[in-house]
């Protein structure tokens, strides 16, 4: 019996040993890491004029720029110095500038940032509302703008100043959120 417990103990050593040395000489195959995903644009476009189609093949924004990115690690669209019209069935077209802006992926959210300007002709005559902030998000399926940013709004001599805003673009519908006042001057 106690041949076969050195025998035991030979055979280990030897599997031990010979897994020494296959692991001091072979060298297992050098796995290859995928580059860092850059944010550098794949495509551009410059002075671009894009038009967004509704479900009856008519306009529903037509959007210009002085350039526009689109960064493939996630697939969002950056916009500089757009201008669109954003068209409301019925109803005037809005009217939206910025510095810039950012669509991220699935192009239902535009971030609007920088000197962010709202116009839309007044109903029936009306002075046009005109609104200033410096952030605002259009979800342009729903038709609504928020911003949680200092906002004021004019139209003729009124006035209302706010920070946060909610508005329905397609009803005419706008809620300032706090620290709402206003100045509002009646027609005669």
């Amino acid at each position: 019996m106690n041949l076969r417990i050195w025998l035991l103990v030979i055979i280990l050593a030897l599997s031990a040993a010979g897994t020494w040395w296959l692991l001091r000489h072979v060298t297992p195959p050098v796995i290859q890491k995928s580059p860092p995903v850059s944010h550098a644009p794949d495509y551009y476009f410059t002075d671009a004029t894009v038009t967004m189609l509704n479900e009856e093949g008519k306009p529903k924004a037509i959007m210009t720029a002085l350039r526009i990115l689109h960064h493939p690690d996630n697939d969002s669209v950056e916009v500089f110095t757009p201008r669109v019209e954003y068209f409301v069935a019925g109803e005037q077209p809005w009217h939206l500038q910025a510095d810039h802006a950012l669509m991220p992926a699935g192009g239902k959210l535009v971030e609007l940032n920088g000197h962010v300007v709202i116009r839309h002709a007044g109903n029936r005559d009306g002075q046009p509302l005109v609104i200033h902030t410096d952030q605002m998000n259009l979800y342009l399926n729903t038709y609504i703008a928020t911003s949680a940013a200092p906002v004021e709004i004019t139209q003729g001599t009124s006035r209302m100043s706010g920070v946060g805003m909610h508005a329905n673009l397609k009803e005419n519908r706008l809620q300032l959120e706090t620290e709402a006042r206003g100045y509002y001057v009646q027609k005669k």
